[in-house]
């Protein structure tokens, strides 16, 4: 029996994904609108976001162009195969339609999820939900059907084999990383409207939450819509890299052995398991129907961890049966206990039910200044939990599958981790899902002006997404740092192989200069980004002031502001400035590799997975546990909205909001890419024969 007919097992697993995707859009697009105001604020919402994508699309499709036109001329001096460009558009457009349907679920989902919320908290908690489950498992569903429809194209319709069709696979995930990181120009979009809002509130007295102050749609279209597409395309990219990077490093570990088919199989049989559990998962979700801030989230945790369980129950014996050994047993076991626990702690950092965010509470009470020197503390010790899952993850998965004894079946052990982690991404996003939902739920709560017993479940709701999204971000990060260091010790295997099996020389003293390299690249990468930030934020400034300039009678409310031309104008600014950082992004690995030499690259791809992941948490942790504390405040504890402590912690969070929720996710994308990109030069210009193998 041919093992390699048994990847059907991809189309069932994506499948069912899918088909329950398009299920809870069902769901979710029936559900109330709310009264008249709440159905007028959604229609701006639409306007907005599709406004917003417009110009995120016309950049995502420009980079994927430039890319395919670079590809296109390498195919014609014969360095790469006539496929390899068809793969990168073909994920790079994957990654936009997964990036678009989180936008577009999420401004669905704002006003749905308020009204359900005005109700029950439990109504407005299922609503979010099923927003995320449709871009969850649609991000799923496309992953493993794309991928398992490549795979038949290639070796039944061009003949390919194991080697051929893994390398031709690993090109997908540079498409998919690229969308991912030009998605993150709704992180400049973000907070450029987030700051014009403020300012607007400073200068004019409209607070960020009046309707009449002309940002406002713009800064819940960046906040909410916005970083729900940022999300959804970083997680999907990491999906699908961590599958391609898998695949091809089994071929490279299990060639000599006749198994590089069931080496290919089995992350896919892994990532299949996942999808189903994770439905199975889903269905466990049962809010009680008077249930509350503290004690939902205990549902949406309970169901994560069912997949786990059941994929590690479903993956450990048929690792056996494939591969004749429990040698990999632990990689996977470990890498599903890692994508568990990491988002877990980040939960617990970020959550105003939990000690962290609370005692930062009390400090604030001190003024702005502690308030942000604790949230950076407290930032750097919830960092620390992470990482060293993170390090343990890796060491075991490393050593119990190879170790140095066996190199390359270490970094497969590697890859099967990182692909152990993700392989429950459809319930993860999900949950993450619904803190994009619940923000725009709490949005138009405010915007609305509801009733105060409707608002504050919009606020519990908002709360209860806030600390999901942190653990789906912390996710990320530890899927980027797996999948990175997998690919990063596949290409020095690479690399050691073009140099005639002579042993790999790290103390060259090219290394120490490609490491200085990635702190340049990387420092120069968050400068471009914030730079942007402020560029795009004085841009939507000055159109605001025109507009109470041409008509006064906005204060007053006697006519409506020109929501659409403010999103649009930030749309355009953020999409203009961010060009440079991309730029920087898609440079920076060839010019390591051309002036320092492979020695010189792995240096600059080192330095730049370390930094990059360990300031993303960084980021990302600090300003969810200033956030946290907000919402602590919020809930009426030190004195609530307006006291003294609560205007502390805006001050702090709002000063590193441009970091938490815009670079340090653009960090991660930023480092895919350059490994992605390392990739392909190392296939350009050192395995001459890749052109005849790939025909």
């Amino acid at each position: 029996m041919h093992i390699e007919n048994w990847f059907w097992v991809g189309f069932v697993g994506g499948g069912l994904s899918l088909l329950f995707s398009f299920l809870q859009l069902g769901r979710l697009l029936p559900l109330s609108q709310g009264d008249e105001p709440s159905q007028g604020l959604s229609e701006a919402l639409r306007k907005g976001t599709n406004a917003y994508l417009k110009w995120q699309v016309l950049l995502s499709g420009a980079g994927l162009l430039l890319v395919f036109g670079l590809m296109e001329a390498l195919v014609y001096l014969r360095r790469l195969g006539q496929t390899t460009p068809l793969s990168l558009l073909s994920g790079g457009l994957c990654g936009l339609l997964v990036g678009i349907a989180g936008a577009k679920a999420t401004a669905a989902a704002g006003p749905r999820s308020a009204s359900a919320a005005g109700e029950r908290l439990d109504r407005g908690v299922d609503a979010a939900l099923s927003a995320g489950a449709t871009v969850g498992f649609l991000a799923v569903g496309l992953g493993l059907v794309h991928l398992t429809g490549w795979f038949f194209l290639l070796k039944y319709q061009m003949g390919y084999d194991a080697e051929a069709v893994a390398r031709t696979l690993l090109f997908f995930g540079l498409g998919s990383a690229l969308v991912s990181l030009l998605f993150h120009m709704g992180g400049v979009f973000a907070r450029s409207a987030g700051t014009t809002a403020e300012t607007v509130d400073r200068e004019m007295g409209l607070p960020p939450d009046d309707p009449k102050n002309p940002t406002a749609i713009a800064d819940r279209v960046g906040h909410g819509v916005g970083s729900a597409a940022g999300l959804s395309a970083g997680l999907y990219s990491a999906y699908e890299n961590g599958l391609f990077a898998a695949l091809f490093l089994g071929v490279s570990a299990f060639a000599s052995a006749d198994m590089a088919w069931n080496a290919m199989l089995l992350p896919l049989t892994v990532a299949a398991a996942g999808a189903v559990a994770s439905l199975i998962g889903f269905l466990t979700v049962r809010p009680r129907e008077r249930g509350d801030r503290y004690s939902l989230p205990w549902c949406l945790r309970f169901a994560a961890l069912v997949p786990a369980v059941l994929t590690a129950v479903a993956a450990i014996p048929v690792t056996y049966l494939l591969m004749g050994s429990w040698t990999l047993c632990p990689s996977i076991a470990v890498g599903l206990a890692a994508g568990f626990l990491i988002p877990l702690s980040g939960e617990y950092a970020t959550s105003d039910t939990y000690r962290p965010a609370r005692s930062l509470a009390e400090t604030a009470e001190t003024g702005s200044t502690a308030a942000l020197t604790g949230g950076l503390a407290m930032g750097h010790l919830a960092a620390t939990l992470p990482v060293l899952l993170l390090a343990a993850t890796l060491t075991a998965a490393f050593c119990t599958a190879g170790g140095l004894n066996d190199f390359p079946k270490g970094a497969y052990g590697i890859a099967l981790a990182g692909v152990g982690l993700l392989s429950t991404s459809g319930i993860t996003l999900t949950v993450a899902g619904t803190g994009p939902a619940g923000d725009c739920a709490a949005h138009a709560a405010s915007l609305t002006d509801i009733d105060e017993v409707p608002r504050r479940r919009a606020d519990n709701l908002a709360s209860i997404g806030a600390s999901a999204v942190n653990g789906g971000r912390c996710l990320a990060a530890g899927a980027s740092a797996l999948t990175g260091f997998a690919l990063f010790l596949g290409l020095a295997k690479m690399l050691e192989e073009s140099q005639s099996g002579q042993v790999f020389d790290w103390l060259t003293p090219l290394l120490l200069p490609g490491i200085l390299w990635g702190l340049l690249t990387t420092f120069l990468f968050l400068g471009f980004f914030l730079s942007a930030i402020r560029s795009s934020a004085r841009a939507l400034l000055l159109q605001a002031r025109s507009q109470f300039q041409d008509n006064e009678e906005l204060i007053s409310g006697d006519q409506a502001p020109d929501y659409a031309v403010c999103v649009s104008r930030c749309a355009v600014r953020s999409l203009l400035y961010f060009i440079p950082p991309a730029l920087l992004a898609l440079i920076a690995p060839a010019a390591a590799g051309l002036l320092l030499g492979f020695q010189g690259l792995m240096g600059f791809l080192g330095c730049v997975l370390i930094l990059s992941v360990t300031l993303s948490l960084l980021f990302s942790l600090s300003g969810g546990v200033l956030g946290g504390a907000r919402r602590y405040v919020e809930s009426g504890r030190k004195g609530g909205r307006g006291s003294d402590c609560h205007r502390a912690i805006l001050t702090a969070e709002r000063a590193l909001t441009s970091l938490s929720h815009g670079a340090g996710p653009a960090l991660l994308s930023f480092a895919a890419l350059a490994v992605t990109l390392s990739l392909l030069g190392s296939v350009v210009f050192v395995t001459f024969n890749l052109p005849a193998l790939l025909g």
